[in-house]
Parts: structure tokens; sequence; C-alpha cells
């Protein structure tokens, strides 16, 4: 007999399309192991905010609705509330629609990414390790090695028939004393992430609280987390809105590009 999964209704924004946030996990090789798209669904599978239980969630798009399946962790309030942040289902569809036509170099985007509002990672804490996992590593190495650190060390949560390995919970990687193909320091980084995230430092609701300067200060208090990894944290963890990672040249670089400004830097934006 199949069980039935709970199901979770979640906002559906205006002008938002499932299949474009789906469409950027599928190549989004950081997000391996964490999302999956497949056919018209998207599945998530990740630590809780706070309690790090593990959850996986299958997202289906109904006309004008958002409807989700979810396994392992039972608080779906909590579950829909990372998800909506995750997918920036809380956002205003008509003033982001607004800013396309009163910003040229948005209304492009838009117009080439229909649909298409945010895909930040799951929380802080996902951000976090993986800004200590992928520093000196090639993006699809760093990529597998999570994947292999969550099938040897994370909880399994089955999800419509298939398995999904989350990676370890703080608690659980404090407990890990050496993994193949990974540094002593590197491992060293990951226990402070841990410990950070078990005494509330790496909270997605606190950190967004905060002012920008302040939080990227105390994230670069962690033991390996420097400017890069305090805003990957911040702007694509804990996904906070209409912020800029300045600290990635890249993206100083093309936004610098898109708006036609020469000589880009952190001030300009």
């Amino acid at each position: 007999m199949t069980s039935i999964m709970p199901t979770l209704d979640l906002p559906k924004p205006k002008g938002f399309q499932l299949q474009a946030a789906a469409a950027f996990y599928e190549s989004f090789t950081p997000g391996s192991g964490m999302a999956a798209a497949d056919n018209d669904r998207l599945t998530f599978a990740f630590r809780l905010d706070r309690t790090f239980e593990a959850a996986a969630v299958a997202i289906e798009e109904h006309d004008d609705a958002l409807v989700a399946e979810y396994a392992g962790a039972a608080d779906g309030e909590a579950i829909a509330k990372q998800i909506t942040r995750m997918l920036g289902l809380d956002a205003d569809g008509e003033c982001w629609l607004d800013v396309g036509w009163r910003d040229p170099v948005v209304g492009k985007l838009q117009a080439e990414f229909p649909g298409f509002f945010t895909a930040a990672k799951a929380s802080p804490y996902d951000a976090a390790t993986w800004s200590i996992l992928a520093p000196r590593m090639r993006i699809p190495a760093a990529a597998k090695l999570k994947i292999t650190i969550a099938e040897a060390h994370g909880d399994p949560v089955t999800l419509r028939g298939r398995t999904h390995h989350v990676f370890p919970s703080p608690s659980g990687l404090e407990r890990i004393d050496t993994l193949p193909g990974l540094s002593e320091e590197k491992l060293a980084r990951l226990r402070g992430v841990a410990r950070a995230a078990q005494e509330g430092r790496l909270d997605a609701d606190r950190l967004r609280a905060m002012t920008v300067e302040t939080a990227l200060a105390e994230l670069m208090t962690i033991r390996g987390i420097g400017p890069w990894g305090a805003s990957h944290i911040l702007f694509r963890g804990a996904a906070i809105e209409d912020g800029l990672p300045t600290a990635e040249p890249r993206v100083l670089h093309g936004a610098a590009s898109a708006y036609g400004i020469a000589a880009p830097s952190a001030p300009a934006f």
C-alpha cells in the first residue's frame, strides 16, 4: 500500500513559474544533492532552520497554485517558510514586474528568464558548508565531495520512491573525525561552521534582521569564512532581498557591464 504524503499549499506570486526555477537548479552544480528537477517537478532535500531536521520536498505547479509533498521533518509550516524564502515566493510579483518596466537591465533579464524570481541555498548553514568545501577546488569536484559526505554521514529521506541523502546536521558534522579528500584544516573549519550553527549565529531570520555590514562582519568571525564566504552565506543562504554580494568580483563586473559602469567597485553599488 502506498502511503499518502502530507502536502503544503505554497504562495505563488504573480509572474512566478516553477519551471524557471527548476531550469536554474538543474544546471546549478553547487546545488547538487540539494535540488533535483524532474519533468514538471522540483525536489529539494535539506536541513530545516534551527532544528536541522532532514526533509525532502517535491513541488508541482497546478494552474495558479504551488503544491508540495514532503517527508522527513514533520513541521510543514517551517518547511513552507523555508521554501518560500528559497524561491522568493514572498515577493510582490506586481512590484517585481514594475521594476522591469523602470529598469531596462532588469527588464531585459526578466524577458530572457521569464518566471524566474530567485534560487537560493536551503539555509545559511548549507551556504556556509559550501563556502568551506568549494575554495581551491573545481566546482564539480566540490559538489561530488558534498554528495559523498551526505551519503556517508547524512540522513536518508525517501519521497516518492526516491531516497535523498541530506548533508549532515551540525551535531553530525562535529562527530566526523576524517573525510577523504578534505584537508584537516577544512574539516576544522566545517566544525567551526557546525558550532556557529548550533549557537544560532547562522539563523536566517537573525541574519536578515541585521544590517548587511553587521551581518557580514559577524560571519567573518567564523573560522575559515572570509569576505566571499560571508557574502555567500548572507545573500545566497539567508537570501536577503535587494542585495548584491559585492565581495564577488565576477558579480561586480557583470553588474557593471550590464549598467555600463567602468572600473567596478563595491562603493559604486
